[in-house]
């Protein structure tokens, strides 16, 4: 066997072992114990509604364990933590519109009846964050967080929360949202007797985007002309001239 031969099969594993490597980093399942395992949010349209239940109660399989979302609140200055353990979602926008965020759902018994939202934004390079944690650095978009439930200005069964959801599950609207890559964070918290601060948590995403102008198509150039007679016509469209050409 040449050394030609050799090179060749040596080299065609490699390309066989980078992308089976390649194939299966791009169908790692998401399940939201942090940024970096942030899961998808998916719209398939303007109009369209994503929702995910997560049990920050469990372990992963093949992941860590869910835990504490650590933050600066936006009207505070030191560090704190989510009481119950949070689900990181990431939303990619590439058009720009109205966002709906919430954790309403019917059945609470095997959940947190009591759950905080935050909508974040990474700064870009050069761009002072509002927080950070380690070398991520965020500037803050939305909070829905302990207790706005009891702002008096609350009011979830007019906003559209379904029968028999709990009242103190969070909700927010956000209007007019530019493009970008945003993070959603939720978690649970203990609030009365009976209440568990971690369990299933659903999260819905209503998002009603502006629809994307399509590109202006390439003009393409006129077919020539060879016909052997060409005319000439004046600004009025009048034909003043015939040209015929020789053959």
């Amino acid at each position: 066997m040449t050394l030609h031969i050799i090179f060749k099969r040596v080299q065609l594993i490699v390309l066989t072992l980078f992308y089976g490597l390649t194939m299966q980093a791009q169908t790692i399942e998401k399940y939201g114990t942090f940024f970096d395992d942030a899961i998808p949010v998916v719209l398939s349209g303007n109009r369209s509604i994503f929702t995910d239940k997560r049990n920050t109660g469990e372990k992963p399989p093949g992941a860590y364990y869910y835990c504490n979302f650590r933050y600066i609140p936006p009207q505070g200055n030191e560090y704190r933590y989510t009481q119950g353990k949070a689900v990181y979602y990431q939303l990619d926008l590439s058009s720009p519109g109205n966002l709906i965020i919430h954790n309403w759902k019917t059945d609470y018994s095997a959940g947190p009846g009591y759950t905080t939202l935050y909508v974040l934004k990474k700064a870009q390079e050069g761009e002072a964050g509002d927080w950070s944690e380690g070398e991520l650095s965020f500037k803050w978009v939305a909070t829905f967080e302990e207790h706005d439930f009891l702002n008096p200005n609350f009011d979830p069964i007019s906003l559209g929360m379904p029968e028999g959801a709990s009242i103190a599950q969070a909700y927010l609207s956000i209007p007019n949202l530019s493009t970008g890559s945003y993070y959603i964070v939720t978690a649970g918290y203990k609030y009365s007797n009976g209440s568990i601060p971690n369990g299933t948590i659903q999260t819905t995403v209503i998002a009603d985007l502006v629809p994307s102008i399509p590109d202006e198509p390439d003009l393409k150039p006129e077919s020539p002309n060879y016909s052997p007679i060409q005319y000439q016509y004046d600004n009025s469209g009048n034909r003043v001239k015939t040209i015929i050409k020789n053959k």
